[in-house]
């Protein structure tokens, strides 16, 4: 997913993000001029907001997520539908839960380490996927 905005809280302990497809990336500009000018019922259906949680031991570098940045994450809890918008949470990454969060370059990058991923999965991971028998008269 592509970050299109940030927002940092109001109680100071997280930051929401307004999130489009990856394959967004080059058009971001320009679909983000396109969403602010659609009403916001269609504009909510197009987009997905998270928050993320602060770990209690807060970095002060540079801030976590990045406009225009594409972000792999999972572990998504608290997913439900919030005037008319859906909305997720995660825990920020920390020494408990390493690998929640990936930042990727660009959306082929991304697709290439999803394909890498799933390529190096055991037999169990992918059962019933794609299997094709052979048929043999």
């Amino acid at each position: 997913m592509c970050v299109l905005a940030v927002e940092r809280l109001a109680n100071n302990r997280g930051t929401r993000f307004t999130l489009v497809d990856g394959f967004m990336l080059p058009h971001l500009k320009a679909y983000g001029r396109k969403l602010e000018r659609m009403d916001q019922s269609r504009k909510d259906t197009r987009v997905f907001k998270i928050t993320v949680w602060d770990p209690k031991q807060r970095s002060l570098a540079r801030p976590r997520f990045q406009v225009g940045v594409i972000y792999e994450l999972k572990k998504i809890h608290g997913l439900k539908f919030y005037h008319d918008i859906l909305h997720g949470s995660v825990q920020a990454v920390g020494p408990t839960n390493p690998g929640i969060i990936k930042e990727y370059v660009d959306f082929e990058t991304a697709k290439r380490a999803r394909a890498e991923h799933e390529d190096g999965a055991g037999p169990d991971e992918n059962a019933g996927g794609n299997d094709v028998e052979e048929l043999t008269p």
